[in-house]
């Protein structure tokens, strides 16, 4: 979806349309390349920013935003953790019905790195894939992730080791 097709979409009254465009224009690259990380595909990644833009286009209206780029990240792990829970159920019931999908996997044998670890980070569950995106990629504090995914930072720290303990040992196999 193009920069002009989406600021059309989201048009509404014409001020806050051009200043939400600013917002559009300042934070959308960024947020893609977040919202890469976070569910590993492009296409996805995309559907979910605009999903983003979209709902969060009523509150700008309305003058509720004060920080319109951490808001912003908020929706968007927010829309891609809720996909990623819709897609863990569709996942379960596939399988539940097909015997065939178990055991199949679609690794390269000749990996490179980057793509050895975006394999890996999409193995992760969303909450610990969040966090270490969030912490690594967007390089944010402990208590700033905490406070974009709504945790404590104790559960920040103990979600980090976590995943970085498996992100370790799914790229050794690979």
């Amino acid at each position: 979806m193009s920069t002009e097709s989406l600021r059309l979409r989201l048009a509404g009254p014409a001020s806050s349309a051009a200043s939400f465009a600013v917002v559009y224009d300042r934070h959308a690259v960024r947020l893609l390349r977040l919202a890469f990380l976070l569910c590993g595909h492009q296409q996805q990644a995309e559907d979910a920013v605009a999903e983003t833009f979209a709902k969060v286009l009523p509150q700008w209206q309305q003058g509720r935003l004060s920080e319109p780029g951490a808001y912003l990240r908020r929706a968007l792990v927010n829309e891609i953790t809720s996909r990623g829970r819709r897609r863990v159920l569709e996942i379960r019931e596939e399988r539940r019905r097909s015997v065939a999908g178990r055991g199949a996997g679609d690794i390269g044998d000749q990996a490179v790195d980057r793509d050895v670890v975006i394999h890996a980070l999409r193995q992760l569950p969303v909450g610990q894939r969040a966090v270490i995106v969030l912490r690594y990629y967007e390089d944010l504090p402990e208590g700033e992730v905490a406070s974009v995914l709504g945790i404590s930072v104790g559960t920040v720290k103990s979600q980090t080791a976590r995943a970085m303990a498996r992100l370790r040992h799914l790229m050794e196999e690979s």
